[in-house]
């Protein structure tokens, strides 16, 4: 079965209206304190997806790292610049599990984010875009299966995946899984 949320003027009102999913919503809404002044992240949606067993609300982002940047140290475990985690907090906030050193931004990279930034402010300002938040069974990958495992060696529930090239100046795929266990959100990114 696959549901395609199409984030247009009128599928816009009518999902928001009958899912309580709001989008394009304010970093502070959806991130902890400490994170939300960041300019990496770039908030989609936030999705109610109880009516599918979901139990926290799924907040979908792009976050944009600089690539240039040495990333072996702000990032636990496995995470890396593609594939990184968020807690979910008593009061359904993202806490990143990376450092906050992650998120700096080179001389080289900010003409870049820039970009990226007057991009999703457009496509935000104009209520429509052509970004799918694809909601559907099993993840479409574009390279490999990376389907994370949470804390018990159990494979995550997949959430949805999104197109970010119409919002974003980024040629990727994000897949957004949730463990409800461990209060985990992780994001993966592919690109083509």
């Amino acid at each position: 079965m696959k549901s395609t949320i199409l984030i247009s003027t009128i599928m816009f009102f009518s999902f928001s209206c009958k899912q309580n999913d709001r989008f394009f919503p304010d970093k502070k809404t959806v991130l902890t304190t400490e994170y939300s002044n960041f300019d990496n992240f770039f908030p989609i949606a936030t999705l109610d997806l109880n009516n599918k067993g979901v139990k926290d609300k799924i907040h979908v982002m792009y976050v944009s790292f600089d690539p240039d940047i040495d990333h072996k140290e702000p990032f636990p475990d496995k995470d890396y610049i593609d594939e990184f985690t968020f807690n979910i907090t008593e009061n359904g906030l993202y806490q990143p599990t990376f450092d906050k050193s992650a998120l700096t931004i080179g001389k080289d990279f900010e003409k870049y984010i820039k970009e990226g930034q007057e991009k999703y402010l457009k496509v935000k300002a104009e209520n429509k875009t052509s970004t799918l938040i694809e909601i559907i069974d099993e993840p479409e990958w574009w390279q490999n299966d990376q389907t994370p495992l949470n804390s018990k060696g159990q494979k995550m529930k997949f959430i949805c995946q999104v197109d970010i090239y119409e919002t974003f100046n980024d040629d990727c795929r994000l897949y957004v899984f949730y463990d409800q266990g461990d209060r985990k959100v992780k994001y993966v990114y592919q690109r083509t």
